[in-house]
């Protein structure tokens, strides 16, 4: 031990700085006959000395304590430092006070507690300095994690004030462009009675000579009329500009939402937002497809590969032969990737290949063709067992689907695209002849039946069917088998547009026209509007628009743009806040019009009034965006 001038660096203890801290202290009072070691805690420490508190001591110690001149010998053990500090000092000054705590009872009892002032009469420098560093370094680290307690709080506050703000921006945003598309569908209307009412006058204007007072007087109610028609086309123009800017900022956010439920672990997207059913946890393999799609529309390739990559790892290091391939599962749980739902269709598989091929030849990364090489190696197994070379709906089915042989035309077009492998163009042609011998119904122009079936012996109108079939095949090609596309999209629209009201999450209800999934008027749900399937229709009349300004027919091209931008405005009023606090309220659109409503083909639509889609969201920004998945463009 090295002495310290008490005289000079402990006699007057306040000018030495004291330090709260905790550190564990044992102690013995030195005499004739050493008393034995109590324990106890610092509760400040100083160059000078130190103060300690205790619950325990010994009688015989307690006994001592309070005579003068007593000299005790202090061992204070340091985290993390061997050995401990070692000192002698004399007791300063004493106190006992009895604390009351509760027993658990109605009684409450008396606790003993006991803080002694000690004054070093000898220690170690090195001890002296490594206990004050100790202290300092506790009181330090105090304040420094009260600190950082404050700013994660406040972090906290901001964050949770920012996605409030953004949240409620988003839905104000929605609801924003819902109602300038309201009124301009409004305008528009009232636009259209203007010009029926301008042609009435004009048949009548032509039965009055020139100066007739009848015939002034329709003069006059024309040219206000035509001053009417500018003044609300003003405000029209108007009107576009601004839901133009809207539009595109909820469109981007759209596709954020879809970034915001993908699962960061599998790479999957939840399908349906806000459902309250079985199916809440799952993410269909379609829908999956269909993001892969959206995802490269936004130059988003990340997480693009961040779906594929999931089923990338669902297969072997070495991909497996086709016979020993069992396909997908139609869905799996988004969180776990766990199968969800153990049924192989060759459709949702199909859409999962052709995502890959659309990534492929954007991206000109084949690092995922191997998965569509096996499924499609694996579909033409399936197919090679029909003498009609058709596809199945699955290895376990014996029904055949004119949606998923649609789907497979294009696939097998697309691998024989990008592969240039002969077999892959055999199983298209295949294909096709089946898709002419039981899918396609020629009636010259009056269309009585449906045009397209929607399987085989299957006369079930099945709104997809019309769609893919421009979509898949293309005007040119219908027309060389015979089929007239424009009659195919005049049979949809005359048996499948519905007009609904569609209350919006914010109370409003607003008019919405669309096409249901079948012919509304054999449903006893009555009428509903699928996002998807209207969607898809959309890009139907944008292919036949390009196919007729290609022939420079362009009173067709103007018609069917024009329908293409009446139903992509219709949809603009489907368009919801996401309700969950993921979704951060951006944009999103609900599967149907109905809940848990029955579409016609087999399912059901999802449970929940606000339920947002994975398919309907990824298909409404293809249409927006005027993309057709089934051809590599």
């Amino acid at each position: 031990m090295h002495s310290r001038n008490t005289s000079s660096r402990s006699t007057n203890k306040r000018k030495y700085i004291r330090l709260k801290s905790i550190l564990p202290v044992e102690f013995r009072i030195i005499g004739p006959a050493d008393s034995p070691w109590q324990q106890g805690y610092t509760c400040n420490v100083s160059e000078g000395g130190i103060c300690l508190e205790t619950v325990h001591l010994d009688a015989a110690v307690l006994h001592q304590i309070g005579k003068t001149d007593i000299e005790v010998e202090v061992s204070m053990r340091i985290p993390l430092h061997r050995p401990p500090v070692k000192a002698r000092a004399k007791i300063a000054w004493f106190r006992h006070l009895d604390l009351v705590r509760p027993t658990g009872s109605l009684r409450e009892e008396k606790a003993p507690h006991y803080t002694l002032g000690l004054q070093f009469t000898e220690i170690a420098y090195a001890d002296c300095d490594r206990m004050l560093g100790q202290a300092r370094l506790l009181s330090v680290s105090t304040h420094v994690l009260a600190l950082a307690v404050l700013i994660l709080f406040l972090g906290f506050v901001i964050v949770g004030f920012y996605n409030y703000r953004l949240r409620i921006d988003n839905e104000r945003l929605v609801d924003r462009l819902a109602r300038a598309q309201q009124e301009e569908t409004g305008i528009r209307d009232a636009i259209g009675e203007i010009n029926r009412e301008k042609e009435m006058l004009s048949q009548q204007m032509k039965q009055y000579a020139d100066g007739l007072a009848g015939g002034r007087q329709l003069s006059n109610e024309y040219e206000q009329l035509v001053q009417r028609e500018a003044r609300i086309t003003d405000r029209l123009r108007l009107l576009e500009r601004q839901k133009s800017d809207m539009h595109q900022t909820v469109v981007e956010r759209m596709h954020q939402w879809l970034k915001n439920h993908q699962n960061p672990l599998t790479g999957l997207i939840l399908s349906f937002e806000g459902d309250v059913g079985v199916i809440k946890d799952w993410a269909f393999i379609y829908d999956q497809a269909l993001a892969v799609d959206t995802f490269l529309l936004f130059d988003n390739e990340r997480d693009a590969r961040r779906v594929l990559n999931f089923f990338k790892r669902k297969l072997p290091p070495a991909p497996p032969e086709p016979e020993n391939f069992k396909g997908f599962p139609n869905a799996y749980y988004y969180d776990s990737g766990d199968i969800a739902e153990y049924t192989v269709h060759c459709g949702p598989n199909i859409w999962i290949g052709i995502s890959i091929l659309q990534y492929t030849h954007k991206t000109k990364d084949d690092y995922y063709l191997p998965v569509a090489r096996v499924i499609a190696d694996w579909l033409i197994t399936i197919q090679d067992k029909d003498p009609e070379g058709g596809l199945k709906g699955g290895p376990e089915f014996s029904w055949f689907s004119t949606e998923h042989n649609l789907d497979a035309y294009a696939f097998f077009g697309m691998m024989h695209q990008l592969t240039q492998e002969e077999k892959y163009k055999t199983a298209q042609k295949k294909i096709l002849s089946w898709v002419r011998t039981y899918a396609m119904i020629p009636h010259g122009k009056d269309y009585q039946s449906p045009p397209i079936n929607r399987g085989r012996g299957d006369a079930t109108i099945a709104t997809d069917t019309f769609a893919w079939s421009l979509a898949a095949l293309g005007p040119e090609k219908l027309k060389q088998l015979g089929m007239d596309p424009e009659e195919i999209m005049n049979f949809a629209e005359e048996h499948c547009v519905v007009r609904v009201n569609f209350t919006r999450p914010s109370g409003v209800r607003i008019e919405v026209t669309g096409f249901d999934f079948a012919r509304y008027a054999n449903m006893p749900r009555g009428g509903m509007i699928s996002s998807e399937w209207t969607s898809q229709m959309i890009v139907s009349y944008q292919i036949l628009s390009r196919y007729f300004a290609q022939k420079e027919r362009v009173i067709q091209a103007g018609y069917y743009a024009e329908k293409a931008r009446v139903y992509t405005g219709e949809l603009n009023k489907l368009i919801i806040a996401s309700p969950s606090a993921k979704g951060q309220g951006e944009g999103c659109l609900p599967y149907a019009t109905l809940e848990n409503a029955d579409t016609g083909h087999g399912w059901s639509t999802p449970s929940g009034t606000k339920t947002c889609s994975v398919a309907g969201t990824a298909y409404t920004i293809m249409a927006i965006k005027q993309f057709n998945p089934l051809v590599l463009n």
